[in-house]
Order: structure tokens, then C-alpha cells, then sequence
């Protein structure tokens, strides 16, 4: 479990590279439920190239943690969207698992919307005004959280 966790958070390199590791890119798809997993596709969604803009980490289980963890590694602002995960206890786990790796990375998390979507930003980054308008209008960001 151990070895799992130093992986994850990238201070040891795995001896082989399982196929859960490997990331697939898909594209945002909002639902009417302003939702971004379907049946059909569901895996991290890579939304941006600089890194002042939000990369939307929408998770389904705790097995698919390893790409939120490299991006906090690379010191992307991160948003975290557990609303699909119906267990209550896996969903805190997820929490308390990504709590510890923003505080290793000196990163701060915030909630941004009551349902479970959650904001990771690196010290020297912050979340500009466009970023946020975005984020309100792909449903991830309330003001009133």
C-alpha cells in the first residue's frame, strides 16, 4: 500500500506500468445534470494546455486517483469532481488521500460546490476570473459554497 501511495504521488517509479495507469484524453461532455462521466466515457478530462487553466478531474472510483496525483505534482490547478461516486465512505477516502497530497505539495484545497467538486491550486497559482466564469458555466463552480 505503501509503495502504491509513493507512486501515486510520484516518488517512486514503478517497476511495471499497469494498464489503470495509462490515461486516456477525452473531451468535456456536460450532461443536462451538468455532470461530465457517462457510460460511454469516463476517464480524467484534460481540458487545458497552460497551466493557468483548470484541468477538470472527474472520478468515478479510487483506483483512477493516479492521474489527479500527477497533476497536483505538476502544479496544475485541479478540479476534482467526486459528485458520481455514490459511497460516502470512498468518497471520503478520496478526500483524505488528496488532502495529503496537496499538503505535500504545499497545494490548497477548497470546496467549490457542495455536491463534491473541489479545488486544488499549487501555492504560486490562483484561479482568475475567466477561469471561474468557466467553471460556473460547465456547472462545477457555485458562488454561494
Amino acid at each position: 500500500m505503501l509503495e502504491k501511495f509513493l507512486i501515486s504521488i510520484g516518488l517512486k517509479q514503478p517497476d511495471n506500468v499497469p494498464d489503470i495507469y495509462i490515461e486516456s484524453n477525452t473531451t468535456v461532455r456536460p450532461s443536462g445534470e451538468n455532470k461530465f462521466v457517462d457510460d460511454e466515457s469516463f476517464s480524467d478530462l484534460r481540458v487545458h494546455s497552460p497551466k493557468d487553466e483548470v484541468e477538470i478531474k472527474a472520478l468515478r472510483s479510487f483506483s483512477e486517483i493516479h492521474g489527479l496525483g500527477v497533476a497536483i505534482k505538476e502544479e496544475f490547478i485541479v478540479a476534482m469532481d467526486i459528485r458520481d461516486i455514490p459511497d460516502q465512505s470512498e468518497r471520503r477516502r478520496i478526500l483524505d488521500f488528496v488532502t495529503g497530497m496537496a499538503f505535500m505539495s504545499n497545494a490548497t484545497i477548497r470546496s467549490i460546490n457542495r455536491d463534491g467538486v473541489f479545488l486544488i491550486l499549487s501555492t504560486n497559482s490562483s484561479l482568475s476570473t475567466e477561469e471561474r466564469e468557466r467553471l460556473q458555466q460547465l456547472g462545477l463552480y457555485r458562488l454561494n459554497v
